[in-house]
């Protein structure tokens, strides 16, 4: 009786053992899952931005340049920024990335002139007013 109890143990062990390997394996192939989902994710993500950019270069395509040039020509002989970068970046398809530079920049250059320490030189309204042309 004595035997059978233990041989009954050790297959139980046994079982368990096997049980536990299976479980390894098991979550092993779950990590393996997750790490190749993230990389889909990656890839879904790098695949949208391209179609998104691939769809603004479709649409630049359509653009009248002579508005276009008009707008610039305004946008650089009155400054008026605000008004007119939302203008441009409709027309060239800015992307939301490229929106935002132009914004920072422009507000950077504003808060530039604000500054006490401005040279006073070029004192315009028009964007021409910070280049010097030789």
């Amino acid at each position: 009786m004595l035997q059978v109890l233990a041989r009954q143990q050790a297959q139980r062990e046994e079982e368990l053992a096997q049980s536990q390997r299976h479980i390894l394996a098991l979550q092993e192939e779950i990590e393996e899952l997750e790490h190749e989902n993230r990389l889909h994710s990656q890839q879904e993500a790098k695949l949208k931005e391209e179609l998104r950019n691939m769809d603004r270069s479709q649409k630049r395509e359509g653009v009248d340049l002579t508005y276009l040039k008009n707008v610039i020509l305004k946008l650089l002989e009155t400054g008026e920024v605000e008004a007119l970068l939302p203008v441009v970046a409709m027309l060239l398809q800015f992307s939301p990335e490229e929106m935002r530079k132009c914004q920072q920049a422009y507000r950077s250059s504003i808060e530039a002139q604000a500054s006490p320490a401005k040279d006073i030189s070029g004192s315009g309204s028009s964007l021409f007013s910070r280049f010097s042309f030789s």
